[in-house]
C-alpha cells in the first residue's frame, strides 16, 4: 500500500513539473507571437506613412511646380512690361535731349542777334575821352581858381588836363589839328557847357569850334586847345 502511494505522489509531481513547464512554454510563445505581431504591425503602419508622406511630397510637388509656372509667367509679363517702360522711357529721353539741343541753339542765336543788334545799334565810333589832351588858356587872372575847377571836372569826365595857362586872348573856342579829332572837340564842348551852365555870372558861354587841320598839318594828334575868356 505504501509502496502504491509513494508511486501516486510522484506522479502528481511530475504532472505539475510538467504544467508548469507547458504553462511557461505558452507563455513564451504568446510573447513571440505579440512580439511578431508587433514587428509587422510596425512595419505595415512605416509603409502606410511613407505612402503617405510620398503621396503628400508628391501633391505638394506639383503645387509647387505650378507655383513656380505661375510666378515665372508673371516674372516674364513683367519683364516685358519693363522693356516697354524702358523703351517709352529712352525715346522721352531722346526727345528731350533733342528739345534741349533745340532749346540751347536758340538761346545761342537769340543771343548772337540780341549781341548783333546791340552792336548794329551802338555807335560805330565810341567816344573815349581818355585818348585826348586839352590844353586850357584863359584871359583873366581873376578866374584862375575857376579854371583849376574846370581843369579838375574834365579830369572827372575822362579827359586829360596837361595844364593852365594865361593868355592875352579876348574870344571863346576850341580848336583840333586833325579831322578824325572832332569827336574830341565837340565832346570837350559838351562838358564846357554842363561846368559853366550853373554860373549865372557867365553870360558869353558861346564856343565856337575851330578845325586848324590845314593850318597845322603836324601838329599832335588827340590834341584840343581851350581858350576861354569869362
Amino acid at each position: 500500500m505504501n509502496n502504491n502511494l509513494s508511486n501516486v505522489e510522484i506522479s502528481v509531481q511530475e504532472l505539475k513539473l510538467l504544467v508548469n513547464t507547458l504553462t511557461k512554454s505558452v507563455a513564451l510563445s504568446l510573447r513571440k507571437r505579440y512580439t511578431w505581431l508587433g514587428v509587422v504591425a510596425g512595419l505595415l503602419i512605416g509603409s502606410c506613412l511613407t505612402l503617405a508622406i510620398i503621396s503628400l511630397t508628391g501633391k505638394n510637388t506639383d503645387k509647387i511646380t505650378e507655383t513656380t509656372q505661375t510666378l515665372l509667367e508673371k516674372s516674364q509679363e513683367t519683364l516685358s512690361e519693363l522693356k516697354q517702360i524702358n523703351s517709352k522711357i529712352s525715346r522721352l529721353a531722346h526727345t528731350t535731349h533733342g528739345l534741349n539741343e533745340k532749346k540751347q541753339t536758340d538761346n545761342k542765336m537769340s543771343v548772337s542777334t540780341d549781341v548783333v543788334g546791340k552792336k548794329t545799334s551802338a555807335p560805330q565810333d565810341i567816344i573815349q575821352p581818355g585818348i585826348y589832351i586839352v590844353y586850357v588858356h584863359y584871359t583873366n587872372k581873376e578866374n584862375k581858381k575857376l579854371m583849376e575847377r574846370l581843369s579838375a571836372f574834365l579830369t572827372h569826365n575822362g579827359l586829360r588836363v596837361a595844364g593852365i595857362q594865361k593868355v592875352n586872348y579876348h574870344n571863346q573856342d576850341i580848336r583840333y589839328f586833325h579831322d578824325e579829332d572832332k569827336e574830341g572837340a565837340l565832346l570837350l564842348q559838351k562838358h564846357l557847357t554842363e561846368f559853366i551852365t550853373p554860373f549865372t555870372s557867365i553870360k558869353n558861354n558861346n564856343i565856337k569850334i575851330i578845325n586848324l587841320s590845314s593850318k597845322f598839318p603836324n601838329a599832335q594828334k588827340r590834341a584840343l586847345e581851350l581858350w576861354v575868356n569869362f
